[in-house]
């Protein structure tokens, strides 16, 4: 299974995942992010400590609310230094959140992100 981890500022991330399982039900296998009073380093220190625990998931997705915000630079970090296989998404609203969860179990990684692509686009009017 995909491990998902949601980052954004304040409680974006927290109340998008909220608003997901409102619609499909409680979901497993997943962190929130938040950078409120946090450093690019704390912020870090957050992916690292949630990989870590979760070390029994080979592939992680991190959805990041936009690309150059203070989330982006320890996001990329991150991947860029984990041994596991992270896709970092930049910019992310509720359609892919929902198709993520409901298609993790079902698509190799980068399937699912194709499709979770397609669907925010799609979400989008």
């Amino acid at each position: 299974m995909i491990f998902g981890i949601f980052a954004g500022h304040g409680d974006f991330a927290y109340e998008t995942v909220k608003s997901c399982e409102s619609i499909i039900g409680n979901q497993e296998n997943y962190s929130v992010i938040s950078n409120r009073d946090l450093s690019n380093e704390e912020i870090y220190k957050n992916f690292e400590n949630i990989i870590k625990k979760h070390s029994e998931h080979k592939e992680f997705f991190i959805f990041v609310d936009f690309y150059g915000s203070s989330i982006s630079l320890p996001a990329i970090r991150i991947k860029q230094n984990s041994e596991n296989s992270i896709t970092l998404i930049f910019g992310y609203n509720l359609p892919m959140v929902i198709d993520f969860f409901l298609h993790r179990n079902k698509l190799k990684g980068e399937q699912l992100f194709e499709k979770i692509i397609d669907v925010g686009r799609k979400g989008i009017r």
